[in-house]
């Protein structure tokens, strides 16, 4: 397969993820000449127990050639993230929780927004990802180096239309949950004991009038200071944490 029929992911962890859960398909490996640290030496065993080709590049070269990334001396050709289809999402989730919790995006479009939020996801125990297929960054090299890797142990399912995958989501029994700083709810006062899916909106404009008018809830998050809103992906965390601190406290 062609380099560029391929993604390319950068730097260690990003590409220690996506062998270690072995999802996606290695075409090959291409390392700086020189380049070693304990970590790095630790990535190559891995590569080559799986029996995947190495190049090494003079550093001058290679650096000519990746200067776009933040590469830490190591680049890697797979195959595209492997998405799933909503039902087979929503399914999967109920069957790992009875209260799962799935993240909505709404247009976010920055790709190191995104890639925090998946990271954060993985982090606190999110069960899933719905992304729009139109006005959302691609699942590319920048939100897999964004989300450290984590992107290869979330769920995510691309949909046409928003508004349509929130009706399935109802009708299997998730309440839609909104993360707004026009919600009249505090997250720590929201009691996260349903099938929940949360809703984070544009980096610019927020969670659109008519998919607001479809949230059963929505949650504000309180600040010390007159800030107008978060980043996305810092109230997406802080939001999720929340989720997760609620579920450990009642299970301890």
């Amino acid at each position: 397969m062609a380099d560029t029929q391929a993604d390319i992911l950068y730097g260690i962890n990003p590409i220690t993820e996506a062998l270690k859960t072995s999802k996606r398909k290695c075409f090959r490996i291409i390392m700086a000449e020189g380049k070693t640290n304990p970590r790095l030496e630790n990535l190559i065993k891995l590569v080559r127990s799986q029996n995947i080709n190495v190049e090494s590049l003079p550093k001058g070269e290679f650096k000519k050639r990746y200067r776009a990334y933040v590469h830490q001396g190591i680049i890697g050709y797979f195959t595209t993230k492997i998405t799933v289809e909503l039902h087979d999402l929503i399914a999967n989730s109920l069957k790992k929780s009875k209260n799962p919790i799935l993240v909505l995006s709404d247009g976010i479009q920055d790709p190191h927004n995104l890639g925090a939020i998946i990271r954060s996801s993985v982090a606190m125990g999110i069960h899933g990802m719905v992304i729009t297929k139109h006005r959302a960054a691609p699942l590319n090299e920048t939100v897999a180096k964004c989300s450290s890797g984590a992107i290869e142990n979330l769920p995510i399912s691309w949909v046409s239309n928003l508004s349509n995958a929130i009706e399935k989501l109802k009708d299997s029994g998730f309440w839609i949950v909104g993360i707004d700083p026009a919600g009249k709810t505090p997250c720590y006062d929201f009691k996260f004991e349903m099938p929940i899916a949360l809703l984070i909106g544009n980096e610019g404009k927020g969670i659109g009038p008519l998919l607001q008018k479809s949230c059963d809830f929505i949650l504000t998050i309180p600040m010390a200071n007159a800030m107008d809103s978060l980043n996305a992906s810092a109230a997406g965390a802080i939001v999720f944490y929340e989720a997760l601190r609620q579920r450990q406290k009642k299970t301890s």
